[in-house]
């Protein structure tokens, strides 16, 4: 069953300060991959310039 149909109690405040943490780690994982990627994408293209202007 789906639990968006209100049968969900509501989190205590303890709860609510884990969950937001949870929330946070994993966006900050998000974008230090992401970072990284863009990162990694600019020097391979970089690399693929430098290599075809020889």
């Amino acid at each position: 069953m789906n639990d968006s149909d209100g049968s969900k109690a509501a989190m205590s405040p303890e709860e609510q300060k884990v969950y937001q943490a949870k929330q946070k780690h994993r966006a900050a994982i998000m974008a230090g991959l992401l970072f990284f990627l863009v990162v990694l994408f600019y020097f391979i293209t970089f690399v693929k310039i430098n290599s075809s202007v020889s």
